[in-house]
């Protein structure tokens, strides 16, 4: 293929353009942003299929660093599953919109409502 230098021109220019765009949307994405949460541990419980399931969730401004179950009398067959799956795929999607563990739906259910309530408590005001 033969170049010109009006087709090395267009071509500068288009990867120029390509350039500063991407640098644009990083630098958009390294601004800071509003905090989400009020940073703390939150303790919350919700009934359970067996019993009352009480979980502890910590977060900082924007993320949900740790959760973890306080208390709970469900079989432990379907504990051991769901809160081995749940609470990494709650922190790892930084919300409660996540896959209950099939088979054991009230106890997954359960811990999901826990974790929302004390989310909810978390979260910073709206003004």
């Amino acid at each position: 293929m033969v170049y010109t230098k009006k087709t090395r021109g267009l071509r500068g220019f288009f990867s120029l353009t390509f350039f500063l765009i991407v640098m644009m949307i990083m630098a958009t994405g390294c601004t800071e942003k509003e905090p989400i949460f009020i940073p703390g541990t939150y303790i919350n419980e919700t009934e359970g299929y067996y019993s009352n399931l009480r979980v502890s969730v910590t977060v900082d401004h924007s993320h949900i660093t740790n959760i973890e179950i306080l208390d709970h009398e469900e079989p432990e067959l379907l504990a051991n599953v769901v809160f081995e799956k749940l609470p990494k795929a709650i922190i790892k999607k930084n919300n409660t919109d996540v896959d209950i563990v099939s088979g054991a739906t009230y106890t997954s259910e359960a811990l999901i409502d826990a974790v929302k309530k004390a989310l909810e408590q978390a979260k910073v005001a709206e003004e």
